[in-house]
């Protein structure tokens, strides 16, 4: 009995009569006498010895097991442990009496309530990643046609027999188009699809230059602090990075609905000890560049924080949000490689802590981006190749080049693009969708680029760069263009292309 790894404790009715080495541990004593001649009840709750005693009178057997019951063993110096008793009823001299094995399980309700918490923690990513690709999905067919809105209805304004009073609806229409491409750049963002292009950034800079705008979005009533911590040179998108810190005050305003002060600190933090981010994603120990956004509004409760990144997740009337702004948040901070820790309560405000990823030491720009305007005009007797397998946004980037004055080849995929030039002869420009069904447009470069190698080619994707490397369908020597597609920013982009054709 001594060397058993559970306590035992013998009860006679009234007192304990015996306690081996375990039991005088898990009390928290020092010697066998501060538990000999005690009352059991100063130790356990009387439900328990109860329960003992209506199993002996209920069943009669002096050696009947009483199933393992979970209690509350409270120790000498006033805490208490959980753990399980096992009881062996019996009768002495008449006395209802006990047999007691006590164990501690504390740590195995610890290890079960990480289980379960890594469980909810796996099903909560899982569930983020599966709406993320839906997301991502829905956003890519929206903004093709948006692209196809945004580009009929610029026709539309630029057709000198649309009556004058038929105009103010195309700019509505327009204006719709517009917002619904912002909202899908909030589902790319959230869905980790969104163009992305890293670069070296100054934290502190970044801060400074977007006060201005969040000090506007807070409004009357709301003050704005901004600490600015020493250097840190972060790497990140700086767009998207002035997204999220937006979005973060635009919550907060919300969370502040009769003032408050939103604080705003940068600097640069060193983690370790294994700190945990939302949907308990576990931070790797290092150096990163910190940004926290702490506001003095309502707060969160445990299970608005549980749901806070979910799109369209919202706690704002109806009409008065999409419930993107977070998402996007989450979504961004994946993309570029960064992590959030949220900390918030009722009534005590929120804070968002937002790990970025240090500059590494060489700084390598991406190409994947839409060119910068090009002053150049359109160079006589230029052919161009559009391919597209979306009919109503290969129309729309056909008559948007055909109205710049372009002689447009179309194919509604590579293999017929292929066919086209078997036909007409080498384009001037080549303007391809990235995925599309049977040859893609890397795969439809590689092919034409074989023939002739200073070919200049754009793509045309809804998808980040990143994703497009990780599908395997972007070629990094070339050039893609941003969907939704604008007629404008479209023949510029092709403009600049062509320039940079002649220039070399």
């Amino acid at each position: 009995m001594e060397l058993a790894p559970d306590g035992i404790l013998i009860h006679d009715g009234e007192q304990i009569v015996v306690a081996n080495a375990a039991a005088v541990r898990l009390v928290g004593a020092d010697h066998r006498d501060q538990l000999i001649g005690r009352p059991i009840d100063a130790f356990f709750h009387p439900p328990y010895l109860r329960a003992v005693e209506e199993q002996l009178v209920r069943s009669g057997d002096q050696a009947g097991l009483v199933p393992p019951v979970r209690d509350v063993l409270c120790r000498l110096d006033g805490s208490e442990i959980e753990v399980e008793v096992t009881a062996i009823p019996f009768v002495d001299r008449g006395r209802a009496s006990a047999h007691l094995v006590v164990r501690d399980i504390t740590e195995r309700l610890a290890a079960q309530a990480a289980a379960r918490q890594a469980e909810e923690f796996l099903q909560q990513a899982q569930k983020m990643e599966a709406v993320g690709a839906l997301a991502g999905g829905v956003a890519h067919e929206v903004n093709n046609m948006m692209s196809v809105v945004l580009g009929f209805g610029t026709f539309l304004l630029r057709d000198p027999a649309m009556p004058e009073a038929r105009l103010p609806d195309v700019r509505q229409i327009m204006k719709a188009a517009d917002r619904a491409a912002v909202v899908t750049g909030e589902l790319l963002a959230f869905s980790r699809r969104a163009f992305h292009k890293p670069k070296v950034l100054d934290l502190n800079a970044l801060v400074r230059e977007v006060e201005p705008v969040v000090r506007r979005l807070l409004g009357e009533g709301r003050q704005l602090t901004v600490a600015l911590g020493g250097p840190c040179r972060v790497w990140v998108d700086r767009g998207q990075l002035e997204q999220v810190v937006v979005n973060l005050a635009l919550n907060a305003r919300h969370a502040m609905p009769s003032g408050g002060t939103l604080t705003i600190t940068t600097a640069e933090a060193a983690l370790e000890g294994g700190v945990s981010g939302y949907a308990g994603v576990s931070i790797p120990d290092g150096r990163y560049g910190l940004i926290a956004v702490r506001d003095t509004g309502v707060g969160m409760d445990a299970a608005t924080q549980a749901r806070i990144f979910e799109p369209f997740f919202t706690t704002k009337p109806a009409g008065e949000g999409t419930g993107l702004g977070l998402a996007a948040v989450y979504g961004i901070m994946e993309q570029n490689k960064g992590y959030i820790v949220v900390a918030s309560a009722p009534g005590r405000g929120t804070t968002f802590r937002l790990y970025l990823p240090l500059s590494p030491d060489a700084t390598v720009s991406e190409r994947m981006e839409e060119p910068p305007p090009s002053a150049a005009g359109t160079p006589a007797g230029v052919t161009l190749l559009v391919v597209e397998d979306e009919p109503a946004v290969r129309a729309v980037v056909v008559r948007s080049l055909e109205g710049g004055g372009f002689h447009v080849l179309q194919a509604s995929d590579g293999a017929m693009a292929l066919q086209v030039v078997d036909r007409e002869g080498r384009p001037d420009l080549v303007l391809t969708d990235l995925m599309m069904p049977g040859i893609g447009g890397t795969e439809l470069a590689r092919r034409l680029k074989a023939r002739w190698p200073d070919l200049s080619i754009l793509y045309m994707s809804g998808y980040s760069a990143e994703d497009l490397r990780r599908q395997g369908a972007a070629d990094p020597e070339c050039v893609t263009i941003q969907k939704p597609l604008r007629p404008e920013s479209l023949l510029r982009s092709v403009n600049a292309a062509l320039a940079a054709r002649t220039s070399k």
